[in-house]
């Protein structure tokens, strides 16, 4: 089985993945995987490179000058491309939560973020090593060596026969998630007073959550991606429902009093709100994640405080209708950082609303919403494929 997976492209850095490649096979014999690109005839190549990265206890992404520009045969970039094979295998990885190494060659920097597709931009906030050509070459790759030594026990040690125990745990995970995704703030694990009775809740697990609610701007990069032509991002009822009811796009989405780009995104079911966290890697917050991040840890009744106020978000009592951009309110975040958690859009939660299977559960109300409504402890319900003008959401993602 491949430990150690090396990701290029041919025409950005072949000559110098080829001296990775040759390095690092003579100290981890029969664990570096390589031309994931050399892919067997009338097999789906997207299976066959989830599978290849499935197998992988550590990615390696060459980056060259040209890792970025490198276009097909329609003169787009091949990033923009849900099909590209490099995009397809960085996908893969991040979503395992497999570490992703940049390797910087040829003088490259690490991309910005903004520059590529929501669904790979952890790339730029990976911690990355530079492998510079002769002659520094081999002493760069004696450190790279010697990092992918430290934290996969064994890996250089001949292969025997399967065990039952779970894959180690990596110790590039922590310094790699150190640095905040975009637009994302950190909610500490710990206990926190939930709910109208302010019961004690504990979280055990840190995560990110979305600083602002998801926009128009964010949302049109997975409508551009083909994210609603591609099932392996929809839940089997999200699929049958998109494709009977022949769904494209979100409800207003060309209404313009609705699809103002630093506006939230509304019109957008429960099922369109997953196949895009499945999209960027991330996921919907439950109810219990998306509460604490709205009031903290002692049970604020607004996520300013204890008393509303309708300058510190857009309500009914605002009386703006219809939405705000999503920072508008800066004297309305919540004790995290979170802008919009009252008002504005209610958010979709993955927690189903009681015992019943039919409803998920919406948090924060909106702009249409009363001061009632607002309150971080307040639930709502919608059917999964509720479409309203005031219906968004926003993202999580775990801390290894």
């Amino acid at each position: 089985m491949s430990k150690i997976l090396i990701s290029y492209r041919r025409e950005d850095s072949a000559d110098v993945t080829g001296r990775i490649y040759d390095r690092l096979i003579q100290v981890f014999p029969q664990s570096v995987f390589r031309d994931v690109d050399s892919i067997p005839l009338g097999v789906d190549f997207r299976t066959y490179l989830d599978e290849q990265v499935a197998k992988c206890d550590v990615f390696l992404a060459v980056i060259g000058r040209d890792w970025m520009k490198a276009k097909g045969r329609k003169g787009k970039y091949r990033l923009e491309d849900p099909g590209d094979f490099v995009r397809i295998e960085i996908e893969s990885a991040l979503k395992r939560q497999i570490p992703v190494i940049p390797v910087l060659v040829q003088g490259a920097k690490i991309p910005l973020a903004e520059r590529l597709p929501a669904s790979i931009q952890d790339v730029s906030y990976r911690n990355g090593i530079v492998v510079r050509p002769d002659p520094d070459f081999h002493k760069d790759m004696d450190r790279l060596i010697a990092h992918l030594k430290q934290p996969v026990q064994g890996l250089s040690e001949p292969q025997t026969a399967p065990t039952t125990q779970s894959k180690p745990v990596l110790t590039e995970r922590q310094p790699m998630s150190s640095a905040a995704p975009m637009d994302m703030v950190k909610v500490p694990k710990g206990p926190f007073l939930y709910g109208d009775e302010k019961a004690r809740v504990v979280i055990e697990h840190d995560y990110w959550i979305d600083k602002y609610p998801m926009t128009n701007e964010k949302y049109r990069a997975f409508i551009e991606a083909g994210g609603y032509e591609n099932q392996r991002y929809w839940s089997d009822e999200g699929w049958v429902w998109k494709t009977e009811q022949n769904i494209e796009s979100p409800q207003f989405w060309s209404d313009k009093r609705w699809n103002q780009a630093d506006h939230p995104v509304v019109g957008v079911s429960y099922y369109e709100a997953e196949a895009y966290a499945n999209w960027s890697g991330k996921r919907l917050p439950t109810e219990k994640e998306w509460e604490k991040a709205a009031r903290g840890e002692n049970g604020r009744e607004y996520p300013w405080g204890g008393k509303f106020n309708n300058n510190k978000c857009n309500s009914g009592e605002s009386g703006i209708d219809p939405t705000t951009p999503v920072t508008h309110y800066p004297n309305g975040v919540s004790p995290y950082g979170c802008f919009d958690m009252a008002g504005n859009v209610w958010g979709w939660c993955s927690s189903w609303y009681g015992e019943s299977v039919a409803r998920r559960v919406i948090r924060g109300g909106s702009w249409d919403g009363g001061p009632g409504d607002l309150r971080a402890s307040h639930r709502g319900r919608y059917d999964t494929d509720a479409r309203g003008n005031f219906l968004g959401f926003r993202l999580v993602q775990d801390i290894p």
